[in-house]
């Protein structure tokens, strides 16, 4: 029974599957590839005796030995182990059988397990991503509760050396820069680790087969409509037959010097992300100083790029080499002030003037509705008036004079205004702009397009449409969050005047 065996085929019942004797099997000896993970453990610091670990099982050969191991260790160091198995609802009957493989191998051993249905489908198709990358998000999150609700430390999954030469090719094929071409980290997050990275299938099959281990296998990975699966199929077979016959190893060495020098590099560009981050990064958006993005090298821009995203948990499978030039575009050669570049996930990335964003939120709601219809609301006094076009609120009150009422330094285009409470007379509008707007700006010799004033004031393009006007008939008293009509200025500066401020 030490062969593959199938199990959603039909060629043998899961009760024949799991009558083999598994626990007399995996207690009796320590085999030469359990002592290479021993030392490969200890050389990497994947974790230490006594670590309580999830053990991500899928049924396959690869999760299946992991376990085996794990088993085998945890006499010796006394690990506490926990089985996870997520069912993809993939491939109906045949993954719910996979599913009571697993349960039942995790029961033989006197191991917790735990399990979740999932629907990769429709969720691919709610967030508009590939099958594979769907499963890898909710398999992840799962693994997460369940460390969560165990209280365990770490999450163990059974990448291989295989799986390690075919993320590289992959990642190549489709364009990758170091940090990609470096492969599957042996950690990930200071917790989720990878044993059997250093081990190949053939190593696993040949284990698996000396304990007599039964295992599943998912037909799915035949399929050639994937292209990992090709790689695996017909790329890596094509290369150890006519170009090396140890490509998988050596694949491997090269993503390990590669990661190396990806470690010294992102060391770098920790520093110079931090140096970087501007003060009007706030929740769900990153900016930047693009002069001192600018004065770093190709490599490490990239990779201030990649912990914007990491940090906002906007860095996927789909955020290609491509997205990450399209943003060092905005920042060394884009001429726009105000250019954007769309992101996977709905993100955008986008310049003002001397400032670099990077935002969860899409470019629609950012634009502010730059295409909508000019709006006005009847402001009568003192109080809260919704903006136009819904941004927020704008705020008018009878105040003290602030002692900076004068600055100016402020980038943010919501800054308070002050307004002379002798000149202005309400009932007032609040509205915005209108095609051929005239605007008087603050130490302006006399009015001129409020276009052109928007303009030299580095407003985005995208912002203008949407910035409320509080108007006296033709007149613009004053752009809110940005700057007061001259003739509306504040002269004296002691005692109370009307406050401006745009709250969104």
């Amino acid at each position: 029974m030490g062969d593959p065996i199938d199990v959603g085929t039909g060629t043998k019942s899961l009760r024949a599957l799991t009558q083999i004797n598994i626990t007399t099997g995996m207690r009796s000896d320590i085999s030469s590839l359990t002592s290479l993970i021993k030392l490969t453990v200890r050389r990497k610091e994947l974790f230490e005796p006594g670590a309580r670990i999830v053990t991500a099982v899928s049924g396959g050969p690869d999760s299946v030995c992991l376990l085996h191991i794990l088993y085998l260790l945890s006499s010796q160091w006394g690990l506490g182990l926990e089985v996870a198995h997520f069912e993809h609802g993939l491939r109906g009957r045949e993954s719910r059988d996979d599913a009571r493989f697993v349960e039942k191998l995790s029961h033989d051993l006197g191991l917790g397990f735990s399990i979740e249905h999932g629907n990769v489908r429709a969720f691919a198709g709610k967030k508009g991503m590939g099958i594979q990358e769907a499963a890898r998000i909710l398999r992840y999150d799962f693994l997460e509760r369940v460390r969560a609700d165990t209280e365990s430390t770490y999450i163990a999954t059974a990448h291989t050396a295989d799986d390690q030469a075919e993320e590289v090719l992959l990642r190549l094929i489709r364009g990758a820069g170091l940090p990609g071409l470096s492969g599957i980290p042996w950690v990930r997050n200071n917790h989720i680790v990878r044993p059997l990275l250093g081990v190949t299938r053939q190593q696993i099959l040949g284990h698996l087969k000396v304990h007599g281990i039964p295992f599943v296998i998912d037909q799915s990975n035949n399929s050639r409509a994937y292209l990992r699966n090709r790689i695996r199929k017909d790329l890596l077979p094509l290369l150890v037959e006519n170009f090396n016959p140890a490509i998988v190893r050596t694949v491997n060495r090269t993503a390990e010097m590669l990661a190396e020098d990806h470690q010294l590099l992102e060391k770098m560009a920790e520093e110079a992300y931090q140096d970087s981050l501007s003060s009007s990064s706030h929740k769900g958006e990153l900016g930047f100083s693009v002069k001192k993005i600018k004065g770093h090298p190709g490599p490490i821009r990239r990779r201030i790029y990649r912990m914007a995203l990491r940090d906002l948990r906007l860095f996927s499978g789909r955020v290609r080499a491509g997205h990450l030039l399209g943003m060092d575009k905005l920042v060394t050669t884009c001429k726009d002030p105000c250019a954007s570049c769309r992101l996977p996930g709905g993100a955008v990335a986008f310049r003002r003037y001397e400032e670099l964003f990077i935002s969860s939120s899409c470019l629609e709601k950012l634009i502010l509705d730059s295409n909508s219809k000019s709006c006005s609301i009847s402001v009568t006094g003192p109080g809260r008036w919704p903006a136009p076009c819904g941004k927020g609120y704008v705020e008018i009150s009878i105040s003290n004079v602030a002692s900076d009422f004068r600055s100016r330094n402020r980038k943010e285009y919501f800054r308070p205004l002050w307004l002379n409470p002798e000149t202005v007379k309400f009932p007032l509008d609040l509205r915005t702009r209108k095609p051929g707007e005239i605007f008087w700006p603050l130490g302006a010799p006399s009015p001129f397009k409020l276009k052109k004033f928007l303009i030299s004031s580095k407003i985005p393009r995208g912002v203008r449409s949407s910035l409320p006007l509080l108007t006296s008939g033709k007149e613009v008293v004053a752009v809110v969050g940005v700057e007061v009509s001259h003739p509306y200025r504040l002269v004296q500066t002691n005692g109370k005047a009307l406050s401006l401020k745009w709250i969104k």
